[in-house]
């Protein structure tokens, strides 16, 4: 594994998620606009703030087996 995960990284994926997803809900389910976006900054912080600290996680814990 290369190393921590920097959190600019983790936001660009976490955009790109919380993209699809919205886009998915707008699809599926009759959500305004109005609901979306809160949904968006929903999708974006929790999944940006948890991939970053899982990914981090599994990097430290990935790199003291390999001592």
């Amino acid at each position: 594994m290369k190393g921590p995960l920097s959190l600019r990284r983790a936001a660009l994926a976490g955009v790109i998620y919380a993209v699809v997803m919205c886009i998915w809900r707008y699809v599926s389910s009759d959500d305004t606009l109005d609901e979306l976006s809160v949904k968006f900054a929903v999708y974006f912080v929790f999944f940006t703030t948890g991939f970053w600290i899982l990914y981090n996680l599994f990097a430290t814990w990935k790199s003291r087996g390999e001592d």
